[in-house]
Parts: C-alpha cells; sequence; structure tokens
C-alpha cells in the first residue's frame, strides 16, 4: 500500500504507457463513427515527452461514454500531467486511474518549465497532487516540502547510488498535517522524478 504521494505517483506511472506534461488545444467529437457510440480526441501540444511521445503533438481518443451528460473532461488552454493507458485496437485510450492521471498544472506558462531565461520570469508551474494525496491511507505522512533546484548533477548522484531523489514529499509531521487541497509540488521536480523511473526501468529491462 503506498504511505506517500511518490509512492502513489510512481505506482501510477508503473501502469502507463504514455506519460507527458501538455496543453490542450483542441478538442472534437466524432458521433457514430463505428467505435461504440462515438469517441472523442483531444489535441495536445507536448511540452515534455516522458514516455510513449514523439514530436511535438499529442492526440488522445476516448469512448464518448466517458463525456456522457455533458461532461467537459477537458478544456483547451488546460495544462496536464497525462498518464495514459496504451490504446486498444479501437484507437481508444484513457488515463490511468481515471481522471486521476490527467493531473493539473498550476501557475506560471508550461514553456518556462523548458527555458530557463523565461523560467527566470514567470511564475513556476506545480503539479496539482491533491486528489494522488486522497489515496493514501489516512494514517500516511500528508506534509509536501517546498521543491529545491536540484542540479543535474545531484540528481545523477542520487540514482548512481541506488536511491531516488526525494523531490516531493517532506518527512512526516503528526502534529501538523498539511490539508489536502495544499498539496503541490514543482512541475519540473516532478517531470525530473518520471524520467529517473523511465530511465530505471529501461535499465531493468
Amino acid at each position: 500500500m503506498p504511505q506517500t504521494v511518490e509512492d502513489v505517483l510512481h505506482g501510477m506511472s508503473n501502469q502507463a504507457d504514455v506519460i507527458f506534461l501538455g496543453e490542450v488545444v483542441a478538442v472534437r467529437a466524432h458521433e457514430d463513427e463505428g467505435v461504440a457510440s462515438g469517441y472523442v480526441e483531444v489535441d495536445f501540444r507536448v511540452d515534455r515527452a516522458i514516455r510513449g511521445v514523439s514530436g511535438e503533438t499529442y492526440t488522445l481518443r476516448e469512448w464518448a461514454g466517458l463525456w456522457s451528460g455533458n461532461a467537459r473532461r477537458y478544456q483547451p488552454g488546460e495544462r496536464l500531467l497525462m498518464l495514459l493507458h496504451a490504446p486498444g485496437p479501437s484507437g481508444l485510450s484513457s488515463p490511468v486511474d481515471g481522471t486521476d492521471g490527467a493531473i493539473p498544472i498550476r501557475g506560471g506558462a508550461t514553456a518556462a518549465i523548458l527555458d530557463n531565461a523565461s523560467a527566470a520570469s514567470s511564475p513556476s508551474p506545480v503539479v496539482d497532487l491533491r486528489w494522488l494525496a486522497a489515496k493514501l491511507p489516512q494514517s500516511a505522512p500528508l506534509s509536501i516540502s517546498p521543491v529545491l533546484p536540484l542540479t543535474q548533477l545531484g540528481v545523477a548522484q542520487q540514482a548512481a547510488e541506488g536511491s531516488t531523489p526525494n523531490l516531493l514529499v517532506a518527512g512526516e509531521d503528526t502534529s501538523s498535517r498539511v490539508s489536502v487541497p495544499t498539496q503541490k509540488a514543482s512541475a519540473d521536480a516532478v517531470v525530473r522524478l518520471l524520467a529517473l523511473w523511465q530511465k530505471a526501468a529501461a535499465d531493468v529491462r
């Protein structure tokens, strides 16, 4: 059973065949086109590809039934960290653990993650982890520490030593539990952590 937000994210990343951080640019509904009562296509601009993505765009195709009741699962301009299952024979896919696998990015321009010059003048984007924290047992620590900038050397050294950098979760503080809505972590740190897990999994293979 996961004991930290990192454990939850790691478990979800292990289930995902496609992982990227990006922005929704278009949503298109296709009804009665031979794929079980229709489907919806969601186009993303890919700002950081982590697994199973090549190129600068990605199109997610979902069963239209997931959008029943006029539900708007994605909105143009929305920025998300996407953890997706591989598309099936029909081309349909969905996020890992339902909508939990579409994790919102808050604040700052996503491009700031990729451009150090713009990052200096833009608010740093953060990953909203509140729903992942909700998966933890009540006794688990919920506090999230501010993520300090880590040098690539520091991250590489920790990975080489066989330990995963603790970028997200602070030590347990039973005297002051942080409320779930406050759980956030630097998008850059989360991307680095996912990339390290991806590399570790590839090395095992």
